[in-house]
C-alpha cells in the first residue's frame, strides 16, 4: 500500500510538472543542471586535493649532542713575592702543578631545524648553528704533582679554585680550535638524513644555515 501512495504521488509531481509551461521546464532544467554542475565542481576538487606532511620528529628529539671532546690539562702555576713588584725575594717562591680532565659537549636545537618542501622528492632543512651546551671538570681527575707553598706565600684557596675553572675554559678553547662545532655540524646532518631516509630514502635534501 504504501509503495503505490509513493508511486501515485511520483505520478502526480510528474504531471504537474508536465502540464507546465514550456519555459517554466527550461527553468527547471537549467537550476537542476547548475545543481549537478556545482556538486561536480567541488567533488572533482576534492578528489584533486592533495596534503604532504613533513614530520620528522625533530621538536621530540630537543636538544642533541652530536659531538664530545675529551683531554687531560696541565697546569703549572706559581707565586711569589716581589720588592717593587719586579725583584723576586728569595724563600718565598709557591708552586703547584696539576692535571685536570676537561670533557666538552657540542650539539644543536632540533627544536629550531625548520623543514620545507621544495618538490615532491626534494626538501629544503634550515639549520640552526651548533653550540657548546656543557663544558666541565670531570669528576675525581684533579691529580697532583707538585704543591709546594712557601711559609711567606700562601696560595688560597679562591686562587687553586680559580686556577681549576682556567683550565677548563683552556679545555673548551682547545676543543673548539680542534673543530668541536663543525664535526657536531657533520655528525647532525648525518643523523638528520638517516631520518628522513627512513621516511623516503629518494628524498633529495637541500641544507641551509639559519
Amino acid at each position: 500500500m504504501k509503495e503505490k501512495r509513493e508511486k501515485g504521488k511520483i505520478n502526480s509531481i510528474f504531471k504537474k510538472i508536465c502540464k507546465l509551461p514550456l519555459m517554466f521546464k527550461w527553468v527547471i532544467v537549467i537550476i537542476v543542471f547548475i545543481i549537478l554542475l556545482g556538486i561536480g565542481i567541488k567533488y572533482s576538487k576534492s578528489l584533486h586535493h592533495r596534503e604532504t606532511v613533513l614530520n620528522f620528529g625533530f621538536k621530540d628529539v630537543g636538544e642533541l649532542v652530536t659531538q664530545e671532546w675529551y683531554g687531560r690539562i696541565l697546569e703549572d702555576s706559581s707565586k711569589d713575592r716581589k720588592i717593587f713588584n719586579k725583584i723576586s725575594v728569595p724563600l718565598t717562591n709557591s708552586r703547584i702543578i696539576f692535571s685536570l680532565d676537561v670533557e666538552v659537549i657540542a650539539g644543536l636545537d632540533f627544536r629550531e631545524i625548520e623543514c620545507e618542501e621544495v618538490s615532491e622528492n626534494k626538501i629544503l632543512i634550515k639549520l640552526p648553528k651548533t653550540e657548546i651546551y656543557k663544558y666541565y671538570q670531570v669528576p675525581n681527575t684533579y691529580n697532583s704533582y707538585l704543591d709546594d707553598e712557601s711559609w711567606f706565600t700562601n696560595i688560597t684557596s679562591k686562587e687553586r679554585h680559580d686556577l681549576e675553572d682556567a683550565v677548563v675554559e683552556k679545555g673548551k678553547e682547545t676543543a673548539i680550535e680542534a673543530g668541536i662545532l663543525e664535526k657536531a655540524e657533520k655528525n647532525a646532518k648525518v643523523i638528520i638524513e638517516q631520518m628522513v631516509k627512513s621516511k623516503n630514502k629518494n628524498i633529495e635534501i637541500e641544507w641551509e644555515y639559519k
